[in-house]
């Protein structure tokens, strides 16, 4: 038997279903396909190709050293893989199961009309904790824990040489017309077994206590989400080496750490269950009494200054330009970015997704639509999350190392001004170099007023909304997406989603 196994967002050897079953049954054809169409979807760029396209040479060397090269394609997938099919006989095509855009779950319907027609029969294996077709949440976390707690794919020792695969990415690298510039990233292909290893047995010291703080996040923080995202680790794997970490430290400091590590790796699958479930959730409100919300006081003025780092909040500019320069940010900073832009600015939430899944590296379809609409207030299910951008500013960088890392023009700024600058009299502008509305912008939004808007605007809404059929449809919302982990009861509250962007 000849099986094609496809690699899509599975970039690794170790624990990989497919490439195992198939390496049992005879000849193996591994295949990614570079897909013209995906790399023009307004929530891509080529900061992602930037990552991926390491990650496929390093893919390449392992599955050479096995025996059988990577065969690296690019077209359209339904034509690359019928060409295939016929070209090396292929008997049947192996591949993990892809909680995509709604572009790739319509690639995988074609895909999967196309093998029918010419026969041949397409398994494709779970690589998180995500089920398809699942009727509740009822059971989801029995289910997950169980899945979680598997055995994973045993190594494959050797695949037969079925035909030499020669390719060169830089000719075959994606375009686009209008894209981001390529980023700084912090997190580097080759270095995914790395950054694990430092994060378990060093850095998970201080994951607790400082995830959250602008400055001290980037050494903290796992920052293992586009190993996962890309399939560079087996997230499995990741779980299970955790919960041995856990049991051997003699450390409680970092047993805490791991042990938080190891909660957001479940809640990393919790949130991609959500878009399973319900695809429309990249498009459209969760809870759809909110349609209609901020549709039509959107002001492109205050995207444009959000998008670049120029409202005049400097935590908020500090962490745009940031993730502009780098393509990674702690999830506390990416929530306070979507929620300001949600709130004191009242931007429709669809926008701020596109513009920051462009900017992650990590970006994962999965978990970026279902946190956008909970941190913008629109899953009916989540309490609204308003951050004052000054106050967190003071609490979480009242030093001022981050802001003074990504604001140049505030540099010379003292503490005491740094996070209102604003308000600094005209000669102390002149002093330390910083001249509102001209080195710097002044808020772009009162937030006092802002504030008061948002609230009034969410006010007036529920006012005029049927509360019956709202109630009914926040039930609904309820019963697909809320977690399960404690049993409901009249006396117990449902568990409220934690919040755990990519961390």
């Amino acid at each position: 038997m000849t099986t094609l196994v496809w690699f899509k967002r599975d970039l690794r050897i170790e624990d990989h279903q497919p490439l195992w079953h198939a390496a049992k049954l005879g000849l193996v054809l591994p295949v990614y396909i570079i897909e013209p169409d995906y790399w023009q979807q307004p929530d891509v760029s080529l900061r992602h190709w930037q990552f991926i396209s390491p990650a496929l040479e390093q893919l390449n060397q392992q599955l050479t050293a096995l025996g059988q090269p990577l065969l690296v394609v690019k077209g359209p997938a339904t034509l690359v893989l019928r060409k295939l099919c016929q070209q090396y006989a292929i008997t049947q095509v192996f591949s993990h199961e892809e909680t995509g855009n709604l572009w790739t779950y319509q690639r995988d319907i074609a895909v999967s009309r196309l093998l029918q027609q010419l026969q041949i029969p397409w398994q494709q294996f779970r690589q998180f904790a995500v089920f398809r077709h699942l009727a509740n949440r009822d059971n989801w976390f029995n289910l997950a824990d169980q899945w979680l707690k598997s055995s994973t794919a045993p190594p494959v020792s050797r695949l037969p040489f079925l035909t030499a695969a020669e390719w060169d990415l830089t000719a075959m690298a994606p375009t686009r017309k209008h894209d981001l510039p390529l980023c700084y990233p912090i997190q580097v292909p080759f270095h995914a077994e790395a950054t694990f290893d430092s994060f378990i047995s060093q850095r998970s010291m201080n994951y607790r206590q400082h995830i959250s703080f602008s400055a001290k996040a980037v050494q903290s923080c796992s920052r293992l989400s586009p190993y996962i995202s890309y399939g560079q680790l087996s997230l499995r794997q990741l779980q299970q080496q955790s919960f041995s970490a856990i049991k051997r430290s003699p450390n409680i400091r970092q047993q805490q750490g791991l042990q938080a590590f190891f909660s957001r790796l479940r809640w990393h699958c919790h949130f991609m269950q959500k878009l399973e479930d319900e695809p429309a959730i990249e498009f459209f409100n969760m809870h759809r009494g909110f349609d209609g919300l901020r549709e039509q006081d959107f002001t492109p003025a205050y995207f444009l200054a959000w998008q670049r780092g120029q409202t005049g909040y400097p935590l908020i500019d500090a962490a745009m330009r940031c993730l502009l320069a780098t393509g990674w940010l702690h999830f506390r900073a990416r929530a306070m970015l979507v929620a300001f832009a949600s709130y004191h600015l009242w931007l429709h939430w669809r926008p701020l997704a596109l513009h920051l899944a462009q900017c992650f590296v990590d970006y994962e379809p999965g978990i970026h639509y279902p946190q956008i609409q909970m941190q913008a207030g629109t899953t009916g299910i989540n309490p609204n999350r308003m951050y004052n951008p000054i106050k967190q500013s003071q609490l979480k960088d009242n030093e001022g190392v981050f802001i003074r890392q990504w604001l140049p023009e505030l540099r010379r700024v003292p503490n005491s001004w740094l996070h209102t600058p604003w308000l600094m009299p005209a000669e102390l502008q002149q002093r330390y170099g910083c001249i509102i509305e001209t080195d710097y912008p002044a808020p772009i939004v009162d937030l006092t007023q802002a504030q008061q808007h948002a609230r009034a605007k969410l006010k007036d809404w529920l006012l005029n909304t049927d509360r019956q059929h709202w109630q009914q449809q926040k039930r609904a919302v309820f019963q697909r997406h809320a977690s399960r982990k404690r049993p409901v009861t009249r006396k117990t509250k449902p568990h409220r989603d934690q919040l755990s962007f990519n961390w």
